[in-house]
């Protein structure tokens, strides 16, 4: 299974536009089931996805794939803003993408430790603490937003 760092660096890929986009599709699927699954797991909140950001990464510019937009998630009680995902990357070396969780109880970083086309490992650390990690899950993520 193939990490980003051998993806960038690795003879055996074929890096152009075709496997940028591939791999934005799979970071885009990726970035729906995740909010999807955080929805499944606080139905009493509400789950926004009408705000986007801009994903234009280098590695996109230097290949000539144009910038896309990625949905944000905001996570709402009662109409009191609780959380907000934020797909921050893809190309990070030793991850398979970040989504940035800004929440009541501070800054969260949700990375995917999957390779290149897996199916997802998603962990959770405070972002001024990264090596305090744990797996993504329902009582991880309401320890940062409740």
């Amino acid at each position: 299974m193939l990490s980003v760092i051998e993806e960038l660096t690795e003879d055996g890929v074929v890096l152009d536009a075709e496997h940028l986009r591939a791999r934005i599709v799979d970071w885009r699927m990726r970035i729906d089931d995740l909010y999807r699954e955080i929805a499944d797991w606080f139905p009493h909140l509400g789950a926004d996805r009408g705000d986007t950001t801009v994903m234009d990464e280098p590695v996109m510019r230097a290949y000539g794939v144009p910038p896309i937009r990625l949905p944000v998630l905001r996570l709402s009680e009662a109409d009191v803003e609780v959380g907000i995902l934020v797909p921050r990357g893809l190309w990070i070396i030793g991850v398979n993408g970040r989504v940035d969780l800004s929440a009541r109880n501070g800054q969260f970083l949700i990375i995917d430790r999957s390779g290149l086309f897996a199916q997802p490992r998603w962990t959770i650390a405070p972002a001024l603490d990264r090596l305090a990690v744990e797996p993504l899950s329902r009582t991880t993520l309401a320890g940062a937003i409740q």
